[in-house]
């Protein structure tokens, strides 16, 4: 395990080490098959249950199929802003 950006906040080291646990195959990207167990972890904690795969596809800004570690950061609305990390949240 690689050591953690110390110039990242704790909000994106968790999304670099989730998103590490993700990509089975190291490519740089989340695909369909490697994204079912965040899928499995938002059906189980998010209300309505139907926004689940819609959360998934409006995190894939690119329509590539695959979230990248910058998208699902977006997604999860953890941003840096004026040298400053802020945790926002997304509204859709």
């Amino acid at each position: 395990v690689s050591e953690p950006d110390p110039n990242h906040t704790l909000e994106e080291r968790v999304v670099h080490w989730y998103f590490k646990q993700l990509d089975k195959n190291s490519s740089g990207d989340i695909g369909k098959k490697e994204i079912k167990p965040f899928k499995r972890f938002l059906r189980k904690k998010s209300k309505p249950k139907k926004c689940v795969k819609k959360f998934v596809e409006y995190c894939d800004v690119n329509n590539d199929k695959s979230l990248s570690v910058q998208e699902l950061m977006g997604c999860l609305g953890v941003t840096k802003e004026e040298g400053k990390a802020e945790t926002k949240k997304r509204h859709s």
